[in-house]
């Protein structure tokens, strides 16, 4: 039964959400993993028993979401670049390997303030999933996210900045 409703509206608006996260500026492989991940996310809601009423409305705002989360990944990236670059050097544009060194540096983070930032930027969920998650509240995943992040800025800055 879950399975066949999760077909149904990704035979039905499967391509309109790509088009979405298009418009919404992801690139091709963007826009595939974020419709994916959104059709994954309602099979998952629906087989623990969640009922969706309007099936097609929460495809588009979850695919939404994930659209803008990839946004503000890419803007933390840039905050902490841009700090960076204003103290250590002309500022530069932000490339791959700059998201690759902020993304090294999360990982040298403590174990919990490392999973609420993945849980946040990548798996795009509220803090008080998170915190539902790693049962924690969500100002405590509040906290370790704004103590994680100033932490990366200080971490980059004392490394000598990004590439």
């Amino acid at each position: 039964m879950v399975a066949a409703a999760v077909a149904d509206v990704h035979d039905r608006r499967g391509r309109e959400l790509f088009g979405l996260c298009r418009r919404l500026g992801l690139d091709d492989d963007e826009a595939n993993d974020a419709v994916q991940e959104t059709f994954l996310r309602m099979w998952h809601e629906s087989s623990r028993g969640v009922v969706i009423l309007d099936p097609d409305s929460w495809a588009f705002r979850v695919a939404y979401r994930l659209a803008m989360d990839h946004h503000r990944l890419g803007r933390l990236v840039r905050s902490v670049v841009d700090r960076i670059a204003t103290t250590t050097s002309p500022p530069e544009e932000v490339d791959a390997a700059d998201r690759l060194s902020v993304w090294a540096a999360v990982d040298r983070l403590p174990p919990r303030q490392r999973a609420v930032l993945y849980l946040r930027y990548r798996a795009d969920l509220s803090y008080d999933r998170i915190g539902a998650v790693m049962g924690i509240t969500a100002n405590g995943a509040r906290n370790d996210a704004s103590v994680a992040t100033a932490s990366l800025r200080r971490r980059l800055l004392i490394e000598g900045g990004l590439r």
